[in-house]
């Protein structure tokens, strides 16, 4: 029987809860953040009994660390922010126990004069000298991408390249936010990166604009522009053979609006204004103003009366050859809508199920030792065998992967 700890009371804090409690090997959760309230909402609306709350202070390793020892956790899942990726993984290594994520804060970082492609990678000799398991980018996109990434490129002889597409449709009468919005905006005014030709390059943000189809249970095509994410920046490294071009585009229907928010109007320019003798940035500003991600009172709340519908799907390309004859895999997944995943788990939306199913399947494997390896890695790459093991859970929770195949006519 295995007791985890659980960081961040958030949209994904609350899915991996429901996912966790309902697994017969899992003897607790710790539950911790540093608004308790949040934290008290989800246990009550999971509901389970193996679910204890409390307070940490994610950004103080030695809270952190105490935490873990006072519930004595065999591993803690990172559901926070990712600005707090270091304290909980030196947190993580000094109680001895095993570590998940799901993103990345800072990109191309050194440490002893060292490069390493995102920060936690700075822990790969820490973590495997100590026989540690961090499995890191583990959730949606990052994560489950990579996985349906690495499969498609072990069926090619050669890769030419993977592309990978985000997009997600939100019909609701009040501003609603499914997971993060500074977080995404943060995002979206950022340069990308994309690799190609044995290089990493950046693009400008809202460029690279491409209609892209998104099959059932979307239907629908969209737009979708570079957009930073990890995926570039770590399938080069980790896929297992060459990739001649990596890329990652995002979008939504009011991908218009946030372009002209934040390259017409700057609202997330840093620059300190004075306005009235005060000296804040447009970014201070339009951040205040931004929604919440929403609980689980308030997505209950607003299915109940009917006001909200959101689905989302993540797509990825990969083409390359085999035996010679030129092959294309689309992939892309079916998931719960918000409706159908807050059934199932409540106050979960179509993002957190995608996002932290996912994650909590990955800390499962890690828990159950069916990940075989110690270490600092992103998830492609996943083995046959442990890809094999990852879909069918997944599949369990409704995430199901769909294929097409287009290849030469002989």
């Amino acid at each position: 029987m295995k007791k985890v700890l659980i960081i961040g009371a958030g949209a994904q804090g609350n899915v991996i809860c429901g996912v966790l409690a309902g697994a017969d090997d899992i003897e607790a959760i710790m539950l911790a953040d540093i608004d308790p309230r949040r934290a008290a909402e989800i246990a009550r609306y999971v509901g389970s009994e193996k679910i204890k709350t409390g307070r940490v202070n994610a950004a103080d390793k030695a809270d952190v660390l105490k935490c873990i020892q006072a519930d004595r956790c065999d591993m803690v899942v990172n559901a926070t922010l990712m600005t707090f990726n270091r304290p909980i993984m030196e947190a993580a290594l000094a109680a001895g126990i095993h570590y998940l994520d799901m993103a990345s804060n800072e990109f191309f970082t050194r440490k002893d004069g060292r490069q390493f492609l995102v920060e936690q990678l700075e822990y790969a000799d820490d973590f495997e000298k100590a026989g540690l398991t961090a499995n890191i980018l583990a959730g949606g996109d990052a994560g489950l991408v990579n996985i349906m990434a690495r499969e498609a490129a072990d069926e090619l002889d050669e890769v030419d390249s993977i592309a990978i597409k985000d997009y997600g449709v939100v019909e609701c009468d009040t501003p609603v936010a499914m997971w993060s919005f500074q977080t995404y905006l943060e995002d979206c005014a950022e340069e990308a990166v994309y690799w190609e030709d044995g290089q990493y390059h950046t693009a400008p943000v809202f460029s690279g604009a491409e209609e892209y189809y998104f099959p059932a249970p979307l239907n629908r095509t969209g737009t979708v522009y570079y957009h930073s994410h990890e995926e570039p920046v770590t399938i080069p490294g980790f896929l297992g053979k060459p990739v001649r071009k990596v890329d990652f585009k995002m979008g939504d229907p009011d991908s218009a609006t946030w372009r002209f928010l934040i390259q017409g109007l700057k609202l997330m320019d840093e620059t300190p204004q004075d306005i009235n003798g005060c000296r804040i940035s447009p970014k201070d500003v339009f951040c205040r103003q931004l929604p919440q991600t929403l609980t689980p009172e308030k997505c209950i709340d607003l299915l109940e009366q009917n006001r909200l519908k959101s689905q989302a799907v993540l797509a990825v390309d990969v083409k390359g050859r085999k035996n010679g004859q030129n092959r294309h895999y689309k992939m892309w997944t079916d998931s719960p809508d918000v409706a159908r995943a807050c059934a199932l788990i409540p106050g979960a939306n179509d993002v957190s199920w995608i996002t932290s199913v996912p994650a909590s399947v990955l800390s499962l494997m890690i828990l159950r030792g069916e990940l075989k390896r110690t270490g600092v890695f992103p998830c492609e790459v996943l083995g046959k065998e442990e890809r094999a093991i990852f879909f069918k859970r997944i599949k369990e929770w409704e995430i199901i992967i769909r294929r097409q195949l287009f290849s030469d006519i002989n």
